[in-house]
This record gives C-alpha cells, structure tokens and sequence, in this order.
C-alpha cells in the first residue's frame, strides 16, 4: 500500500487469468483395425481453459458435433454419434467407412487436433446355424482390385469354383454357397477362399445344423404402451423372445439406432417418445416385439358443469369421458355421499364400463350434486353434474260441460283428462237421480272434476 501526493491510498493487486490452449491426449497408436460390420469407438480426451469445443472431421470431410450426429443427406442413418466426453460411435462399419478421422479441439486461445488412420477387414470366422432338410445360403463377399476370384472349400476335402452346380451343392457368381435339403452330415467347416495375383483373405464358417426348430414367439401382446413418468424414471424394456435354438436379439430405435440385449433408457424426457422394436431371430423365422414410450399427461374430463334436468320417472346418463395417459381410474361420488369406484349395479343405479352412471325412474329425492374424478400417476381431475329432478303439478286439460242434460234411465259418459308429473289420481263424484252427490271413494284428490248432470 502507498499514499499519492494527493493523500490518497492505494493498494496494488496482481491478477493472472489462467487460459491454457486446447491439448489433445493422442493415442499410443494412431492405426485401427475394425471388423466389418462391427461398432467402433475411438476417444478424443481433450483438456484446456475455457474447456475446448470437440468436433471429428469423416474421411470424407464431413464435420460433425455434438449438435449434429450425422451427415445432412441422411445416408448414413446416424452411425456416427459424438458423445460429451469427445468420444466418436462409429455403427457397422463397412469398407466404404475407411480412412482417416481428425479430432478437433478448439478454444479461444487457439485448437489442436489427432488424426486416427481406421482400416476395415472381413470376418475370418462365424459360425451358422441350419434346420435339418431346409436351404441355407452361406455368404462370401470379397472386394479387391482387381476383382479377386472365389471358391470354397467343404468338410472332407470337397473343393468348388465359382460358378459351381452339383447335386445338393451351388455356388453361385456372387461367391454364396447355398445347401439344399441340409443334413447333420453336413455340419463341419466351409472356409471361402477369395484370390487375385496379390494376395488372398479367407472365410471359415462353421455350420451347425439343428434337428428341430421352434420360431421365436413373444408371450406377452405384440406392443406395450409404457408412460414417460414425472419423476424421470429409468425404463427397461425387455425383450422374452422364446424359440428353438435360443433368438438373437435387436432393437431397433426411434432415430433408427440398432442395439442388443435388454434395452435401458436412463431418466427418459419427452424427446425419447417413440415405438421401440425389438426384432428375435433365429433359423426358423423372425418375431417382432413393440414398445411405444410416451409422455404421461394428467387426466382432462370432457364435459360442462352447468345444471342437469331430468324429468321425474325418466333415465338420467351422466358421461365421464377422460383424455389422459396412462388410462386413468374413474370413481363416482352420489349426493347421499356413496362412492362408485367400479362398474357395478346397484338397484336402480348403474356405473357403465365406459365410465357413464345412469340412473333409471328418476325420483325427486335423487335430486344433488354427482361427482366424477378421473385419477392417474400424474394427477387427477372432477367434474360435478348438479341434477335437479323436474315435477309438474296436475291440471285438467280436458273436462265435460259444466251441465249436462240426459234422459233418465240413459247411460252417460263423462271425459275429464288432465296431465301433471309424477302421475295423478282424478276425482270425480257421483250422483244420484235426484242430482245428489254421495261421497267419492277417492283416496287422493289432485284435481276434482265438478260437472253437474241434470236428469
């Protein structure tokens, strides 16, 4: 600390920014040799302050990143996947898939990069599988400049060119060996033999032949809906393929990745929504299992709340409709505080698989307030009916007039119609010949009808 003329204090403070340029950590060899059809992954471990940007340039000279896993044109279907740490996927590589690729790590004090020079062989040996008295085709494809020529060699020294047609036996131009009516004879080694003036390669396949053969079949139904939960839940979908000799299995994803085993989606998010299909081969045929994963939602109940009428001694449907995933549950709660939580019958009360509660012969006590709640993992929504129960008083629409004139000793009819809800009783009283009313024998009077007759 030092004082300025002025009286002032001051202090002096040192101040070093730390950057470091990027720094890749190259590998002991910058050569690799992958198996056709095979993954492949190579690590690009790179350090630097601000932590550096990592990018793979294709043999090609495509770039791609994080942000993008594979080339614009799509023709790759995204087999090249750039993980966080820098790591570069490379899915069933094939010979086209050869050449170098560069790693680059940049940051602002400037970038470095590591070239890994992949090469991509054929197999030298697998093994198939056959079902006794059935074709089997063995496949040799072999590339070379120039064209390299194919022939095959067969358990107990049996030698055939390319093109070959004996017997049970054919090799075709494109080099595959097909065996017909295959028996358990036939199982051993078959080597493909691929040549040209500089070099050879070979193919040992070993074939096994199987006397029985069960297609692999699902016990479960052929798709499964599973919810995305809220809590970010992992999900595993398995794939209990059964079938003689034991399947092999593939899942095939919704961005089109292929996998194997038993599929793992760690803390899944509505980006993973999608039809998850697990495919089972073995030499008998092929089985497809479907599980489509889709985000939960909280139940909506379709419907107005305004009030309901109902006339008296009519039926009454209150529906129930649910939008929501998964399927949620349905109870429903009467005015007397009963609570349906199943479809059931319960005397004049019904509660209807598709979540709709009637009631027939409606009554005035009846009358209230019905609640419906739909309920799933997600939440729950309700939707109340107030139901008010219509009765109208008995009028008389239609009487005789008021006096009425006979002959004695003659019959005589009176109409009195009249119309009221619930149903009416109607009184009429009787007479004598000298016009005298006697007493009704009317148990209930809701409306009187009062002509006088005059004999």
């Amino acid at each position: 600390m030092f004082q300025r003329p002025n009286g002032e204090d001051m202090e002096l403070f040192q101040v070093q920014v730390l950057m470091m340029p990027p720094k890749i950590e190259h590998l002991a060899t910058a050569q690799k040799r992958v198996t056709s059809g095979e993954n492949f992954q190579v690590d690009c471990v790179a350090s630097g302050l601000p932590d550096p940007e990592v990018s793979w340039s294709l043999p090609d000279g495509t770039m791609i990143n994080n942000a993008l896993q594979s080339d614009d044109s799509g023709t790759r279907s995204r087999r090249y996947v750039i993980f966080g740490n820098g790591t570069l996927l490379l899915q069933q590589m094939g010979k086209k898939d050869e050449g170098d690729y560069t790693c680059h790590a940049k940051n602002e004090l400037g970038e470095d990069e590591m070239k890994v020079s992949i090469k991509v062989g054929g197999r030298s040996s697998m093994k198939v599988l056959a079902v006794s008295y059935q074709t089997t085709l063995l496949d040799c494809r072999a590339e070379g400049k120039p064209e390299p020529r194919i022939s095959w060699a067969a358990p107990y020294g049996l030698s055939l060119p390319t093109p070959y047609l004996g017997g049970r036996f054919q090799v075709h131009k494109n080099g595959s060996l097909e065996l017909r009516g295959v028996r358990k004879t036939d199982e051993g080694q078959y080597v493909c033999l691929a040549k040209n003036h500089l070099g050879e390669a070979s193919l040992a396949i070993e074939l096994e032949v199987a006397s029985i053969a069960e297609k692999p079949s699902f016990a479960m139904p052929n798709i499964e809906i599973l919810p995305i939960k809220q809590d970010g839940s992992d999900v595993t979908l398995e794939c209990p393929a059964r079938g003689k000799p034991n399947p092999e299995f593939v899942w095939i994803l919704p961005n089109g990745t292929a996998g194997n085993g038993t599929l793992r989606i760690d803390q899944p998010v509505t980006a993973d929504k999608g039809v998850y299909r697990c495919l089972a081969k073995n030499v008998a045929g092929t089985a497809e299992k479907r599980y489509a994963l889709e985000p939960g939602r909280k139940p909506v109940i379709r419907g107005t709340t305004g009030i309901m009428k109902i006339t008296f001694g009519q039926i009454l449907n209150l529906p129930c409709s649910v939008d929501g995933w998964p399927q949620a549950s349905i109870t429903w709660t009467l005015p007397n505080g009963l609570v349906l939580d199943k479809p059931q019958v319960i005397g004049r009360i019904t509660f209807l698989s598709n979540g709709t509660l009637q009631l027939k012969e409606v009554a005035t006590f009846d009358r209230g307030t019905y609640v419906c709640k739909a309920t799933n993992t997600f939440g729950s929504s309700a939707l109340s009916y107030p139901v008010a129960v219509m009765v109208y008083p008995p009028s008389i629409t239609n009487a005789p007039p008021s006096i009425t004139r006979v002959h004695r000793g003659s019959s005589v009819t009176l109409n009195c119609i009249a119309a009221g809800i619930p149903k009416y009783s109607l009184q009429v009283p009787s007479v004598t010949s000298d016009n005298r009313k006697n007493k009704s024998e009317s148990l209930t009077q809701e409306s009187v009808c009062t002509p006088s007759l005059i004999v």
